[in-house]
């Protein structure tokens, strides 16, 4: 009997043991472990491995040439390093001294990708699972806009909404600033679009908006504001585990399977942000910007909209001018705010930038052209939000502006 009690007992013991099996404490390796120096080092363990290199954006990178939708993008293709395997089978490498920044990489063994099994840290990328780290060399940097500090913040939310135009539910992204819940204060909108491959999830996790704009208003960079981010690829309703469809990750654009393109069904986010939350609506209280698709889709929506946007930022992405010319007419017919273009040297898409730029200065219409070094990747992109956002909003909130026609040649009713 006793012999049993006690057998019962190891049992017992031993269930919950087996059912917490995933839950241990980790690796034990710390990894990846910045540096005084602000070099980072990174730690694997596997001793029957016979390479170990890691791979990341923290290394120097290989331009490459992608063709898509019958342009030349030029992404920035990570570097490789080689671990050394040390004693107990643990390979490390150390990195040179880093700049603050968001970083992404992987390991690859024997040829096979893996992440780090020591860091819980991860975001996705269209299909694509990477771990991540945030360094900070100095208060102010890039690095320190994309981290958390002890400031008040704002909130997220995913909320549906009824689409008419597209005769379905969707999902959409929410930033309120600190202190939204509870008040009564109105705030102007930043309506944000994700790029080919990406969905409502992207500019929070990639590109790191709670944090940029928790940020920039408690510094007093930024006014606050609310930031909208939909899901701009029509067949696909919303991120992957909260879609009632089956996602589909693609780099295909918006109106490759469909004749409804975001222009059509744009006025479903805003009517549903406009009622719901408390917003200043008007045109010198609305912003639309985006990058690369949702650059050319922030485009394409001040052309269709020109009275509804008094801000525009297109982040490696614009429309031709070629076609458009009596719609760029309008949009500065209206006289914006902020007509803000922002694109990498290295980047395709910089040649339409310039386009763009050069047919406006023509034309006499006030645009920016901000050029930054790199290709067609995030890095540039959370960058060109942390700007944009600043620039945003600083007068005072007003009442839609009456229009003033540039000639009697333009229709401003059309």
């Amino acid at each position: 009997m006793k012999r049993s009690i006690f057998i019962a007992s190891l049992l017992a013991l031993a269930l919950p043991a087996t059912a917490q099996q995933a839950l241990g404490p980790g690796t034990g390796l710390v990894s990846p472990e910045i540096n005084p120096d602000n070099s980072v080092t990174f730690r694997y363990h596997n001793p029957k491995a016979k390479t170990v290199k890691v791979t990341g954006d923290f290394l120097p990178t290989t331009p490459i040439e992608v063709e898509f939708g019958g342009r030349t993008l030029v992404y920035d293709a990570p570097g490789h390093a080689d671990l050394v395997e040390g004693p107990g089978g643990v390979w490390t490498y150390t990195s040179a001294p880093l700049d603050g920044e968001l970083y992404s990489y992987s390991f690859i063994v024997d040829g096979k990708k893996v992440p780090d099994p020591s860091n819980v840290h991860q975001n996705r990328d269209v299909a694509s699972w990477t771990n991540i780290f945030t360094l900070s060399a100095k208060q102010g940097d890039k690095g320190w806009y994309y981290e958390v500090h002890d400031v008040p913040h704002g909130s997220v939310a995913h909320v549906w909404y009824d689409s008419p135009t597209l005769s379905s539910q969707r999902r959409m992204t929410i930033y309120t600033p600190p202190g939204y819940e509870g008040g009564t204060q109105r705030y102007p909108v930043l309506y944000l679009l994700h790029g080919s491959g990406g969905d409502e999830d992207a500019w929070t996790d990639l590109g790191r908006t709670a944090q940029i704009m928790d940020n920039l208003i408690a510094e007093g960079k930024a006014k606050p504001m609310i930031v909208v981010m939909p899901n701009g690829v029509w067949f696909n309703k919303a991120a992957p585990g909260a879609a009632v469809n089956n996602f589909q990750p693609t780099m295909a654009n918006s109106r490759s399977q469909s004749t409804i393109e975001i222009e059509d069904s744009f006025p479903d986010v805003m009517n549903f942000v406009e009622k719901n939350y408390r917003v200043v609506k008007g045109y010198s209280n609305t912003a639309v910007a985006g990058l690369s698709m949702g650059g050319r889709q922030s485009c394409m929506l001040s052309l269709h909209y020109p009275d509804k946007f008094g801000y525009v930022g297109l982040f490696s992405g614009v429309a031709a001018v070629e076609g458009n010319e009596q719609g760029f007419a309008k949009v500065f017919a209206y006289e914006p705010k902020l007509y803000w273009i922002a694109c990498g040297k290295a980047d395709g898409i910089m040649a339409g930038s310039k386009a763009l730029k050069e047919w406006c200065d023509f034309q006499g219409f006030p645009v920016t052209l901000y050029e930054s070094e790199g290709g067609h990747i995030w890095r540039n992109w959370r960058e060109y939000l942390t700007i944009f956002a600043q620039k945003l909003f600083q007068e005072k909130p007003q009442k839609q502006q009456p229009v003033r026609r540039m000639s009697s040649n333009i229709n401003i009713d059309d």
